[in-house]
């Protein structure tokens, strides 16, 4: 018997076009075009997505080929490596970030979230392997390696945070003369004197800026721009000014009576335990906030717990600058009740996740879609209780819209109570480039006219 030898057909499954136009009246006009291609692919310049992610704009994917070993480090005449790959990868990380140990512990880890690897199964633990190479260095001593030439050009860099250590890291990798103008007594910012200190251990935090300042970097410090020196001295000595000022004063809670001695804004809390002057909390804690800044303030006061027998204006005078310490030293500490209220719900905190799930660990208790709507004050004046009610809480066109319910209202009891509900800048002496919103208005190119 014979039989058909022709195969059956099989139908495509997959479709090799999209939909759109496939009928041309003048295929002249189409190929003769000198920038465009009708047989090829398109192809877009794209910055990879966990670079893009990240703020600095490390060149993640550079850093990591590195530490795969797809990227080897330079050769030497002898025809052997110039340094260990662990090197190689950490100045390629650094030509945008001097600070790899410290972000390693503290960043929230954008990068992460926008990892091509969270489409497949998880995402590259990015934060780790920057953790990892700046120990490393820290460990090894390494330093930067300064221009052989210089620019003749002085740069004035107003405030000592990370900000102004990265661009006076960056200005002096190009030869200009930095001096660096900051009112405390070390250099940091919110690195030193917001971020507690067992997020951020000093040394590694003071090895990474000495780092910087071993390029030639200048310092004044204990040294306002507005109070100590003028602006327009600045304008005369210097070719530039960048502004690095911080937003380090607090936002004071939106509410009636905000102003009682025992409620304080989350900058000045975290100052004063940085500080020193804050060993101890009342008894029972209310947070406001919702972000990281919420959460540090949250597991301080956890941590420091709180003390028997305490007058009620002692951990009020620590904040001030005034502690009882010998107080604080006798007295024996019990653990402070720190309840931490968000107007999201808990799942949509914008604090980092994992930060969340630490504090929730400590025995911290989070209350989210609770805005804040008064302050119950003693006969003394301070506050007794923090009065919340239920609310929601959106963004609409990059502001945030709360809608509080009513008839929800009821009162947290509280010793003391913290507002972590933002930051802005202190204009004290530099009222000109006050833009009337806490900040300063630039351009596209981040200058100030």
């Amino acid at each position: 018997m014979s039989g058909n030898t022709q195969s059956a057909a099989v139908p495509l499954t997959f479709r090799r076009f999209k939909d759109g136009d496939h009928k041309w009246k003048d295929w002249h006009a189409k190929i003769f075009v000198a920038d465009e291609s009708h047989k090829c692919p398109t192809y877009i310049q794209s910055t990879p997505p966990c670079q893009g992610s990240c703020p600095s704009g490390e060149d993640i994917r550079g850093y990591l080929n590195i530490v795969r070993g797809v990227e080897k480090p330079p050769l030497g005449p002898d025809g052997k490596p110039k340094m260990t790959w662990q090197e190689y990868a950490w100045r390629r990380l650094t030509q945008a970030n001097p600070f790899p140990s410290v972000m390693g512990r503290v960043c929230p880890a954008p990068c992460e979230t926008g990892c091509n690897r969270n489409e497949v199964e998880d995402h590259v633990g990015i934060n780790s392997v920057e953790h990892y190479l700046g120990e490393w260095a820290n460990e090894k001593g390494l330093k930067f390696v300064a221009p052989e030439k210089k620019t003749g050009k002085k740069v004035a860099v107003i405030g000592g945070g990370p900000a102004g250590l990265s661009c006076a890291y960056q200005l002096a990798l190009r030869g200009h003369d930095v001096t660096i103008f900051d009112e405390h007594e070390q250099l940091g910012g919110m690195m030193r004197y917001g971020i507690p200190g067992f997020r951020t251990p000093r040394q590694v935090l003071d090895a990474e800026i000495n780092r910087i300042l071993e390029l030639g970097v200048q310092t004044r410090l204990k040294c306002r721009v507005g109070t100590d020196v003028t602006l327009d001295e600045l304008k005369r000595d210097f070719d530039a000014i960048f502004l690095g000022m911080g937003a380090q004063a607090g936002r004071a809670l939106p509410v009636k009576d905000a102003a009682a001695p025992n409620v304080v804004t989350a900058t000045a809390f975290l100052r004063a335990f940085n500080d020193g002057r804050l060993r101890y909390v009342g008894k029972r804690v209310v947070v406001v906030g919702g972000g990281d800044t919420s959460i540090d303030v949250a597991t301080v006061a956890r941590r420091l717990g709180a003390i028997e027998h305490a007058k009620p204006t002692d951990f009020q005078a620590a904040i001030a600058g005034h502690m009882a310490h010998d107080v604080a030293e006798i007295s024996v500490k019990q653990g402070a009740e720190v309840v931490l209220t968000t107007v999201f719900p808990v799942d949509k905190m914008q604090a980092n996740k994992h930060e969340v799930e630490q504090a929730l660990a400590e025995g911290i208790d989070i209350r989210g879609s609770l805005a804040p709507v008064g302050i119950v004050r003693g006969p003394d004046g301070s506050a007794t209780a923090l009065r919340v009610a239920e609310c929601e809480a959106k963004m609409v066109g990059g502001r945030l819209e709360i809608k509080v319910k009513e008839g929800t209202e009821h009162d947290i009891p509280a010793d003391l109570i913290v507002s972590a509900i933002g930051q802005a800048v202190d204009f004290t002496g530099l009222e000109v480039f006050d833009n009337g919103k806490g900040a300063v208005s630039a351009d596209r190119n981040y200058q100030v006219a």
